[in-house]
């Protein structure tokens, strides 16, 4: 009789602590920018020596998975980030007119996003949006912009649309003009009375998503975003 059983092959550890992170990612637990624990500590969580964290971590890195900073650690990367972010990021910094346009997109997408968060939304989604606010309120009182919290509070809106490719789209949209972000925040933030006009902004938008009004939560990100719109226009002279 034909043997048609042939043995099973254990994995490689490296290979399979890859394809577990790489699960974690498309379910969506591991999310664009987010920072991983150090290489120890994964070895402890995987129950593996760290030389196949290391190698497992390098092999991801290798597919597009992670981005390693310098001095800063490793974090989950954008899976639109090779369609968007170099080309994209080269465009804007020849042309920032541009940057309106991406801004154009921008109000399209997290509209929406803001839409069917307030349908799909979860205590989880909630707790974690708000988890950004505070860390924009703590800014308030600095009179100052976090601009990490505020790219985290939009992403965690898109977490609550509990669509894994509209989170890493959106990620990508605002890492693409980060730099300039960083710039447009400085010079907003001159104004003390711009700091907290903006907090509320967003105060009111996760409230409307909260109460689950979805189609106020759309108005409210919409106006938010045609702020900024008129920021950009304002100050992009001088950028």
């Amino acid at each position: 009789m034909k043997n048609i059983y042939t043995p099973i092959q254990p994995q490689k550890l490296p290979e399979e602590i890859a394809r577990r992170m790489k699960s974690l990612i498309k379910k969506g637990e591991l999310s664009p920018g987010e920072k991983l624990p150090p290489e120890r500590a994964l070895a402890e969580y995987f129950g593996v020596g760290r030389s196949s964290v290391r190698e497992a971590l390098r092999l991801l890195e290798t597919l597009g998975f992670l981005e390693v900073r310098k001095r800063e650690g490793t974090f989950i990367r954008s899976v639109s980030s090779p369609i968007l972010s170099n080309p994209l990021k080269q465009i804007l910094e020849e042309d920032k007119d541009k940057i309106l346009e991406l801004v154009d997109l921008r109000k399209d997408v997290e509209a929406a996003s803001a839409y069917k968060a307030a349908i799909l939304r979860t205590k989880n989604d909630l707790s974690r949006i708000e988890s950004f606010l505070e860390r924009m309120k703590k800014g308030v009182d600095e009179s100052r912009f976090s601009v990490n919290a505020e790219i985290g509070f939009h992403v965690a809106i898109a977490q609550a649309t509990h669509n894994l490719i509209r989170v890493h789209f959106v990620q990508s949209i605002l890492n693409s003009f980060w730099e300039h972000w960083e710039v447009l925040a400085e010079k907003v933030r001159t104004k003390e009375a711009n700091v907290s006009f903006v907090f509320n902004q967003h105060k009111r938008i996760y409230k409307a998503i909260r109460d689950g009004n979805a189609e106020l939560s759309k108005t409210l990100m919409n106006e938010h975003l045609v702020w900024t719109e008129e920021k950009w226009k304002e100050f992009g002279r001088e950028m």
